[in-house]
């Protein structure tokens, strides 16, 4: 069960690739119920998918369905409200009609979405597994407002009647099981590197970054969670460095804002740029002299941020804003060197680490051993063997 799909290229499809080639190396068929194509597609590919269709490719069976479609030109939060309701709707319905021996469906908004399809398969004793990429409504709502105790019980339901779940991350595991009894069905396996950093030879001449400048990078998603203001006024904090330059580079609801404000409050030492394939971040990463991994006060109970371990791969210092120390229970922290917990929205903490690290005599070099929780072969084996145990051998 799949939110985006081909030809809509969303991260987090890199993650689930590895494990989809090796369900079908041991013999399995992978059925993809998704909707009508729309993320980042032209108008003019949008109509190849407007009917309802199925494609066959090898082991693959994707069952495209229609469902509500808007034009980008008219959106709303009502329109997107909209869309979100009718995919969760058809292609729960959709599963009713497509033999499955277990269905993999992970967290994607809105809430609806896996409710749905975890009920229809308790109601037909099929084996789902709940893959939380991160946690709703707790990421949106406080615990007290009407809304969190509207959609906090369909979660909890959800959570229940899945066979089993697996989440990102063990801060993530904690703020489940405060849901409910739910431990002897929660594994934790955190996201590995989907830019393969670590394996990437290193192109200097390949970014734009100006060698003799101390560059700082945020690369990633630029949406609700990610707090790239604070990053941003950290910047303006700096503009006595004139050797600092801060990179954002990405997509997302809230990209056309942060460039807008680049440009109002003209901080000349930041730059913004459009995203890079999955691919070419790699060189992003690792020709940063600091990444930057940014997210609200809170969210990291309820997300891990996709990037971490390419960051990690890299092998620079990290910045990771949003890392509270009160709320997070990742040990693996305690491992890497040179890694900066900002707490607070702390911009002037962020402005400082930064210019402690650019001024310093010497650059870290960061040899610390690949973190075996992120590691990709581990970790699509550990995907790979919670699917199997519920498909029938033949």
């Amino acid at each position: 069960m799949l939110f985006y799909y081909d030809p809509e290229n969303p991260t987090i499809n890199y993650l689930y690739r590895p494990l989809w080639d090796k369900l079908i190396k041991a013999g399995h068929e992978i059925n993809i119920i998704t909707p009508n194509p729309t993320r980042g597609i032209p108008l003019s590919e949008q109509e190849k998918y407007k009917k309802t269709s199925v494609e066959k490719k090898g082991a693959f069976t994707i069952h495209r369905v229609k469902c509500y479609t808007y034009h980008p030109s008219r959106f709303s939060k009502f329109k997107l409200l909209r869309r979100y309701i009718s995919v969760s709707r058809r292609l729960a319905k959709k599963l009713r009609k497509v033999e499955s021996d277990v269905v993999f469906v992970s967290s994607n908004p809105p809430l609806l979405y896996s409710y749905l399809v975890t009920r229809y398969c308790a109601r037909k004793k099929i084996p789902v597994i709940y893959n939380v990429q991160d946690i709703y409504p707790d990421n949106i709502f406080k615990e007290n407002s009407f809304a969190y105790k509207v959609f906090n019980p369909l979660q909890v339901k959800s959570l229940a009647r899945a066979s089993e779940v697996v989440t990102i991350s063990e801060t993530m595991r904690k703020t489940l099981l405060k849901k409910g009894d739910f431990n002897n069905k929660i594994s934790v396996i955190y996201n590995f590197d989907i830019s393969e950093v670590r394996k990437t030879p290193l192109v200097k001449k390949y970014t734009f970054f100006d060698p003799l400048q101390f560059n700082v990078v945020y690369a990633g998603n630029i949406g609700y969670v990610q707090d790239i203001d604070v990053i941003l006024s950290a910047a303006k904090l700096l503009v006595h460095e004139p050797r600092i330059h801060i990179h954002i580079v990405g997509e997302g609801s809230q990209a056309a804002r942060i460039a807008k404000r680049i440009h109002d409050e003209n901080i000349v030492n930041a730059t913004y740029y459009p995203p890079h394939s999955v691919e070419d971040s790699a060189q992003l990463y690792k020709n940063a002299d600091v990444n930057v991994i940014s997210i609200l006060p809170g969210i990291i109970k309820t997300a891990l941020p996709l990037k971490t371990a390419s960051c990690l791969a890299a092998q620079k210092p990290i910045i990771f804003i949003g890392l509270e120390t009160f709320y997070h229970n990742e040990e693996w922290v305690n491992e890497v060197s040179e890694l900066y917990p900002i707490n607070y929205r702390n911009y002037e903490k962020v402005a400082e680490t930064i210019e402690k690290l650019a001024n310093a005599k010497t650059k870290p070099k960061l040899k610390y051993p690949q973190i075996e929780l992120f590691d990709k072969e581990k970790n699509v084996n550990e995907y790979f063997n919670l699917i199997t145990k519920y498909l029938k051998e033949e």
